[in-house]
């Protein structure tokens, strides 16, 4: 082979090791997308399925309004998070929620304490991947769905950790 072919031969390799880093590049950001979604439709599954088994069992008592399921719409302030690492952020804490407050589910709506439901969430910390996180109930709604506000601030002294729990 002469000179110019082997130069060919360099760079048609050379291109080829190069496409495929760039597509793995690539790949590897919609593979952390769609791991992320499924984390949270996972989620939502778990949560429709206990709904769906409080109701069941609330079937019989049709004039007792018991929670059946438990909402949160969390807002994170005081860092500056990309959206991924947001995303799993809040995943994490609602989660750590969920578990606080799955004792209300099936009791009964008008025997709970309203002023003492925000208290078992507010002034809280939550760590997730080395990053507290101080929670503060905003709003709750009560009734067969319980809906909290919470806004989740990351504490002073934290540092912004991504999603693997890297710096």
């Amino acid at each position: 082979m002469n000179e110019k072919g082997v130069r060919l031969a360099v760079f048609f390799v050379l291109g080829m090791i190069m496409g495929s880093v760039f597509v793995s590049i690539y790949i590897g950001r919609q593979i952390d997308h769609l791991t992320q979604e499924n984390e949270i439709l996972l989620r939502q599954q778990e949560q429709l399925q206990d709904e769906l088994n409080h109701l069941k069992e609330s079937m019989g008592e049709r004039e007792k309004e018991v929670v059946s399921s438990i909402e949160t719409h969390i807002a994170i302030t005081g860092g500056s998070l990309t959206r991924l690492e947001e995303n799993a952020v809040i995943l994490a804490i609602d989660k750590q929620v969920q578990q606080w407050l799955e004792p209300l589910k099936g009791q009964e709506v008008k025997k709970l304490n309203h002023l003492l439901i925000p208290q078992i969430i507010d002034n809280r910390t939550v760590e997730v991947a080395g990053t507290s996180y101080r929670l503060s109930v905003k709003l709750v709604v009560s009734g067969p769905e319980l809906v909290f506000y919470l806004e989740a601030k990351m504490e002073k002294g934290a540092r912004p950790v991504d999603a693997r729990g890297q710096a």
